[in-house]
């Protein structure tokens, strides 16, 4: 596959599947309620359970994709999270639940570094922001509204351990799909796999200090982003005494609304205002949303997601496409480990956020916890603007040189 389009269309068809086996089991919360008996606490562990796989298998799964290539990062995330589905489907006891959630998220992780980093090789030169947005924008909504609003149908149909193995062969079409026809990208700087550069590579993203710096700055909007998408459906129930169905729409809104956020923030980033700026822009508009969900009605309430939803894309867009942008700093084949340490600090928000949200309106109200929310991505985003300001002084504000022929194992 030789035309970039081409294989950016590929790429969009294997990442539904990422974000449907994550979030296809949120409308089947209340079967699970039931049959194990959960307390809020412990619904709200089970998104956390996902996230704690995904954050810690970011590094080894860039760390795969550098050595042995990322057409193998692709096919064993895409593995693995097919398994953990289909386990999840499986599971009798709310311990063999979290487990199987968890080993999801592993799956989900070691896909998406090696799906971006095939995404960079095709389009690092020109239109990054515009190619990350139709995966981590596009396909991201897609996939998870299918998943948010028909599998609770589905599940409603054929039961919801039935519902997740569904979910579970959609992964195998997948994995079959990138088997006979993957995309490989032109990696000019290196080849498809590290020839025994896989250390190099990691230590230099781990010595990027702009990379922990933005990973910070994103804290508070990925983490009360994926909290939104897990909680908004019970509030809209239980406080605005909306029917279940409604409440699945809301976050089906805010998961669509990613659509119109990557076009915007890829052309923003791209054409118009540059990396930060945009970064900056989509995690305010996400910020006075979330601070506004306790003052507004259900119709305003479908409006509000949609920004918060949206936001956060915009942000999201433009940030996850920060490796690719630092040339002089990491070759092609490096991006997957970059943007894996990325979303492995950004990943502990969204592990802590959902239950400590939790514990918030369970002690002070909704009200309390969706304003902590808000106000927290207000200020961690705010670390941003230090990074404006050290690129404001440099010359190259897209570089951070190193020397890459001393790479050794």
């Amino acid at each position: 596959m030789n035309n970039r389009w081409s294989a950016l269309a590929l790429l969009f068809l294997s990442f539904l599947q990422l974000t449907l086996n994550w979030f296809d089991i949120i409308p089947l919360f209340s079967n699970l309620i039931t049959e194990m008996r959960l307390s809020p606490l412990q619904v709200g562990g089970i998104p956390s359970a996902f996230m704690a796989g995904y954050g810690l298998a970011h590094i080894p799964g860039g760390v795969i994709a550098e050595r042995w290539g990322m057409r193998a990062g692709l096919l064993l995330g895409i593995a693995i999270e097919g398994l953990g589905a289909a386990a999840s489907a499986t599971a009798h006891s709310y311990e063999a639940l979290l487990a199987a959630r968890f080993l999801c998220g592993v799956g989900g992780s070691l896909y998406i570094g090696s799906a971006l980093g095939v995404a960079a090789g095709w389009f690092r030169e020109r239109e990054l922001a515009t190619a990350n947005g139709m995966l981590t924008g596009v396909a991201y909504s897609i996939g998870a509204a299918i998943a948010l609003y028909g599998w609770g149908l589905l599940g409603a149909a054929i039961g919801w351990r039935e519902a997740l193995l569904c979910g579970a062969g959609v992964s195998v079409l997948s994995l079959l799909l990138i088997a006979f026809a993957y995309p490989t990208p032109p990696l000019a700087d290196i080849g498809t796999t590290s020839q025994g550069h896989s250390l190099a590579s990691l230590r230099r993203s781990v010595a990027c200090g702009r990379l922990w710096l933005m990973s910070f700055a994103f804290y508070g909007g990925y983490g009360a982003y994926f909290t939104a998408i897990a909680m908004l459906p019970s509030y809209a129930v239980d406080a605005l005494h909306l029917a279940p169905e409604q409440g699945h729409m809301i976050s089906a809104t805010l998961l669509l609304s990613g659509i119109a956020g990557s076009f915007l923030g890829g052309w923003l980033s791209d054409r118009v205002l540059g990396f930060l700026p945009t970064f900056l822009l989509g995690s305010v508009a996400e910020a006075l949303a979330l601070l506004a969900i306790p003052y507004v009605g259900p119709s305003g309430l479908q409006i509000v997601a949609g920004v918060v939803g949206g936001g956060m894309i915009v942000a999201l867009v433009a940030w996850i496409g920060l490796p690719g942008l630092m040339t002089t700093r990491f070759r092609t084949s490096d991006i997957p480990t970059a943007v894996g340490l990325m979303l492995t600090l950004a990943a502990v928000a969204g592990v802590i956020a959902p239950p400590l949200y939790a514990e918030a309106a369970t002690y002070f109200g909704p009200t309390a916890g969706w304003s902590m929310l808000g106000a927290l991505t207000l200020a961690f985003s705010g670390i941003g603007l230090i990074d404006g300001w050290r690129r404001g002084r440099s010359a190259q504000p897209n570089s951070d040189p190193v020397i890459f022929a001393g790479d050794v194992a």
